[in-house]
């Protein structure tokens, strides 16, 4: 069980250089500070001297969390995660003149490590997770496939044991949520053999880029192996006999006039140690490295054996707030077509995720998320939705570690009306290396 120490890093204020001569009249100005998140603890590839060709990184999540009121019944609850992933890269005759080398040829294998108590919500009450990471213990093969792509990065194509996750059927901004309904993939979860992380499927993805801001995902599974997949570690997945294929569709647009003003770090003002957005004229100018992602308008599709089919989108809008200095607007819808196959087919969520609203700490990110979840009448009959209003803080102490509390108000847990709404608190530990 992972015990990491929780400490708490400030941000250094720049420090004054050595005097320097005045300067001439007609000079450009002095550089503007850049404040960035720390560069942390290196990543493994660092630390083992691999060569460039090879990558090879390791993150943990763990999410201890607990409801002192609410639910069947009150208690705590440890769930961790830890992902090994590696990268191996070929280059080919063609490439080798290119600055890109390494690029057209990749082998990726993944393999994703549980322990902990992944039953937490069933005990309190609630049909969704209230963990990003609770799945069934034990060790999941997560990817193993071979990549080829274009030298002008228009198309790539991957085949092998692959899954949806974060290509698919979700948004960057999700990942910065713990509870399962806000953390991408909405109404897919569910859905038995569908290969959402961790469990993966024999299949291949197609991605195009036809210009800069545009890119098409093509994926088909075969929903027959999954369960084969899943127990090759020795993981109980739980996962039923799949069969036939499912094919998905998804675009994605990072539409320019989203993100015309999000190309440079953001212009701020500090005083003393608060940074505050621009609005005024300022002695102490700095610039302040964005932490969230950019605009992004997705649409998506999928239908496979059964009938199942669904549809999927999302909006995520950068947007201007009188407090803090960066914000994103986001929101997602899905439907899945088929009730008698999915047993969530309605969902509907959104939220705000701001950079730097507390003075003097500028990478810090305030998270809000409501999702509302719905029930399929003929697989959970007797149930009508499940909701949850999630409210988090991410702590940057480094490019390699983070924490992040969070509250959660789970609406309606059960879907049937006879739970009390659950009141959790978690702590999410983030490593990456």
């Amino acid at each position: 069980m992972l015990c990491p120490p929780l400490a708490f890093l400030l941000l250094a204020s720049a420090a004054p250089g050595a005097a320097q001569p005045p300067e001439p009249v007609g000079s450009p100005p002095p550089a503007v500070p850049l404040i960035k998140l720390e560069s942390g603890w290196g990543s493994l590839q660092q630390r083992l001297g691999l060569p460039a060709w090879l990558d090879l990184e390791l993150e943990v999540l763990a999410e201890p969390m607990g409801n002192p009121a609410g639910g069947l019944v009150r208690e705590a609850s440890w769930i961790q995660q830890a992902t090994l992933a590696l990268i191996v890269r070929v280059p080919s005759d063609a490439a080798r003149s290119t600055e890109r080398v390494w690029d057209r040829w990749a082998l990726h294998v993944a393999v994703a490590s549980y322990n902990g108590d992944p039953a937490y919500a069933q005990r309190v009450g609630a049909v969704l997770p209230l963990q990003e990471v609770a799945n069934p213990v034990g060790f999941w093969l997560t990817r193993a496939s071979l990549q080829r792509r274009s030298s002008d990065d228009r198309w790539s194509l991957e085949a092998g044991l692959v899954g949806m996750n974060p290509d698919l059927f979700s948004t960057p901004i999700e990942g910065f949520y713990v509870h399962d309904a806000l953390n991408g993939a909405p109404v897919l979860f569910s859905i038995p053999n569908f290969p959402v992380f961790p469990v993966a499927a024999p299949g291949a993805l197609l991605v195009l880029r036809p210009t800069p801001a545009s890119t098409l995902r093509l994926a088909s599974f075969d929903l027959a192996g999954t369960d084969s997949v899943a127990g090759l570690l020795g993981a109980a997945s739980g996962l039923p006999p799949g069969r036939g294929w499912t094919h998905q569709l998804q675009w994605s647009y990072a539409a320019p006039w989203l993100n015309r003003q999000l190309a440079t770090p953001i212009a701020a003002c500090r005083d003393g140690s608060a940074v505050r957005a621009l609005g005024r004229t300022c002695s102490q100018p700095v610039q302040v490295e964005r932490q969230l992602p950019g605009g992004l308008l997705q649409l998506a599709a999928y239908a496979g054996t059964g009938p199942n089919r669904g549809l999927y989108g999302s909006a995520t809008v950068p947007m201007a707030l009188p407090w803090g200095l960066d914000h994103r607007l986001w929101v997602a819808a899905a439907a899945g077509l088929d009730t008698a196959v999915n047993p969530t087919p309605g969902y509907f969520g959104g939220g705000l995720v701001s950079q730097g609203v507390l003075p003097g700490r500028p990478l810090d990110l305030l998270i809000l998320g409501v999702a509302r979840t719905g029930f399929s009448p003929i697989t959970n009959p007797g149930l009508s939705y499940e909701g949850v209003v999630e409210l988090g803080y991410q702590v940057q102490i480094n490019q390699s570690f983070n924490l992040q509390p969070s509250l959660q108000w789970i609406v309606n847990p059960g879907g049937a009306g006879r739970v009390p709404g659950v009141f959790a608190a978690g702590l999410q530990l983030g490593f990456s290396f």
